[in-house]
C-alpha cells in the first residue's frame, strides 16, 4: 500500500489558548495509530498559525498534502481530528473527487473510506459540523465585538499611540502630538517635514522606534484619533462604524476627513519633500541612462557635522535607473544655489526680460499646482460622500473653505499677463549677484525651486558618476560632475 500522509495544524488563537495538543503531539498520535494499523507513514506536513476555516489563509502543507494525493503519490492522509484538515465542504469534496482511486482518510479515532457511500456520508458530516462549529464561533465573535464597540468599548490586542493600555483613556503627551500633526498637516506642511520635527524632538512611536511615512500616515489616519470605533469589511475593503468612544477625542471628525481626503489626493511622483532642492531637476549622467535621481537617507555613512543623517541623490534602481550615480545632496544643493546666483546676474544672460518673464510663468505654475491639489481635495471628499464615508453635514463644512479657496486662486491666476508679454520689474533689470544671493537666502523651498528652475530655463542638471570612489563630497569634485543639458 502506498504510504499515508500525515498532517497536522494548530491555529495561533488555539495554541495560545493550549487547548489541544501541540504539531508535535497530533503528529506522534498519529505515528502511533498507523504503526497499531500496520500503515506505512508518508510525509508529514505541518500547517503552524493557519487557519482552516478563512478561505483567503493560504496553507503551504495543505497545498502540498493535495498534490500528493491528487498525483497519486501517496494512498490517504491522517489527522489528529478531522476539523484539523479542513473546515470548508468544498476541500472535502475535493478530497471525495479522489475517491475512486481508494484514498483512506484517518483521525485519530475513526475511519473514513470513501468509496462506500457510508463513508463519504460520515466524512461530509463530519466537515460539515467542523465548519458550522467555525461559521458559529465566528458570528459569536463578530456580536461581541460589535456589542463591546456599541458600548464605547474598542477593540484591539494592544496599546495605541496616544492612549494608555486600556486603549479608552487618552494619554495627554502622545494625544497632543497627534492633534499638532494633524493641523500642521492642514495647514500645509508636508510630511517630510513633520517626520523631520517628530525625530529631531526624539518623540518615539509606541513599539520605541523613529518615525517614517507609512507609521506617520498610519497613525493620524486612524479612526479612533476622531472617536470613530470602525472595523475593514474584508468582502468589500470598506471601514464600517460600529461606535464611538466616550468623551472629547483627539481630533474633530471635521479634521480627520480633511486630513484622510488630503492624504487621498497626493499623486504619486509629485514633489513633496523641503530637503531635496533639485528632485525632478538633477538626472544621471551616466551613459544611455538620464533617470531622474531620487533622494534617500544615508544611515550607513557619518552623519553631518551638524549631527543630521548623511543624504544622497541616487539614480535608484527601484525607479528603473543603472544605480551608477550617487552624490551628496547638501554639495550639490549648494553647487546649485551658487548656479542660480551665477546665472540670473550674468548680463549676457538675456537679462531681465527673459527672467521676468520665467518668474510670472513659475507663479502661473505654482497656482495650477495649488488650483489642482484643492481641486482634488474637493474630488476625494466628493468621493468618500458619494460611498457614504461621510455625511453631507460633513461634506458641506468640509468644501465650503475649499470652493472658496479654488475660486480664489483661480483668480489670481487669471490676473496673470502672458508670460511673454508680462512687465519687467525694474528691479530685476540690473541685479547684482548679491541681490539675488539675498533674495536665495530670504526664499523658502519652493521659492528656491522656481529660481533654480527659472535660471536653468528648462534644462536639466546633469550629474556624471563618481570616477575615484563612492562617497566622495569634496566641492570641486562635486562642481566637476555637474553639467547644464
Amino acid at each position: 500500500m502506498k504510504p499515508i500522509d500525515v498532517y497536522a495544524r494548530v491555529s495561533e488563537l488555539k495554541r495560545d489558548q493550549q487547548r489541544e495538543p501541540s504539531t508535535e503531539g497530533q503528529v506522534e498520535v498519529c505515528r502511533v495509530r498507523l504503526v497499531d494499523l500496520g500503515l506505512p507513514v508518508g510525509k508529514v506536513l505541518v500547517d503552524l498559525d493557519r487557519s482552516a476555516w478563512n478561505p483567503d489563509v493560504k496553507r503551504e502543507a495543505w497545498d502540498e498534502l493535495m498534490d500528493r494525493l491528487e498525483s497519486g503519490i501517496s494512498g490517504g492522509a491522517i489527522m489528529f481530528d478531522l476539523e484539523r484538515l479542513t473546515r470548508q465542504p468544498k476541500d472535502g469534496e475535493r478530497i471525495i473527487d479522489q475517491a475512486d482511486r481508494g484514498l483512506l482518510i484517518l483521525d485519530s479515532e475513526s475511519e473514513y473510506d470513501l468509496t462506500t457511500p457510508n463513508g463519504k456520508k460520515a466524512f461530509r458530516d463530519a466537515i460539515n459540523a467542523a465548519a458550522y462549529y467555525s461559521d458559529r464561533l465566528s458570528t459569536r465573535v463578530k456580536r461581541g465585538l460589535r456589542r463591546r464597540a456599541m458600548s464605547g468599548l474598542p477593540t484591539g490586542p494592544s496599546r495605541r499611540f496616544g492612549f494608555e493600555e486600556d486603549r479608552i483613556t487618552i494619554r495627554e503627551d502622545e494625544a497632543e502630538i497627534i492633534h499638532e500633526m494633524t493641523q500642521r498637516m492642514l495647514a500645509g506642511e508636508v510630511q517630510e517635514r513633520l517626520l523631520d520635527d517628530l525625530n529631531r524632538r526624539g518623540i518615539l512611536t509606541r513599539d520605541g522606534n523613529q518615525w517614517g511615512r507609512t507609521t506617520l500616515r498610519q497613525l493620524l489616519t486612524r479612526p479612533i484619533n476622531c472617536g470613530r470605533i470602525t472595523k475593514i469589511d474584508r468582502k468589500t475593503g470598506e471601514a464600517v462604524l460600529l461606535g464611538r468612544l466616550p468623551g472629547e477625542p483627539i481630533v474633530t471628525e471635521e479634521d480627520f476627513d480633511r486630513l484622510c481626503a488630503l492624504y487621498a489626493s497626493h499623486r504619486r511622483g509629485r514633489p513633496n519633500s523641503p530637503t531635496y532642492l533639485c528632485s525632478g531637476i538633477a538626472i544621471c549622467g551616466a551613459p544611455g541612462c538620464g533617470n531622474p535621481l531620487h533622494g534617500r537617507l544615508r544611515k550607513d555613512l557619518r552623519t553631518y557635522p551638524d549631527g543630521s543623517v548623511r543624504r544622497n541623490y541616487w539614480c535608484s534602481p527601484a525607479n528603473k535607473g543603472c544605480g551608477k550615480t550617487l552624490i551628496d545632496q547638501r554639495a550639490l544643493d549648494e553647487a546649485a544655489e551658487a548656479l542660480v546666483a551665477e546665472i540670473l546676474s550674468d548680463p549676457r544672460n538675456s537679462a531681465a526680460i527673459e527672467t521676468a518673464a520665467r518668474e510670472i510663468a513659475s507663479e502661473a505654475a505654482r497656482l495650477d499646482l495649488e488650483i489642482a491639489e484643492a481641486e482634488d481635495v474637493a474630488e476625494a471628499l466628493a468621493d468618500r460622500l458619494g460611498r457614504g464615508e461621510i455625511p453631507l453635514t460633513r461634506y458641506d463644512v468640509a468644501v465650503r473653505p475649499l470652493d472658496a479657496r479654488i475660486e480664489k486662486l483661480k483668480a489670481e491666476r487669471a490676473a496673470l499677463s502672458a508670460p511673454g508679454f508680462a512687465p519687467v520689474p525694474p528691479r530685476l533689470l540690473a541685479a547684482t549677484r548679491e541681490q539675488w544671493q539675498r533674495r536665495w537666502d530670504a526664499a523658502d523651498h519652493k521659492e528656491r525651486r522656481d529660481l533654480l528652475k527659472m535660471a536653468l530655463r528648462g534644462k536639466h542638471l546633469v550629474i556624471a558618476p563618481v570616477e575615484h570612489g563612492p562617497g566622495s563630497t569634496e566641492q570641486a569634485e562635486i562642481t566637476r560632475r555637474i553639467r547644464i543639458e
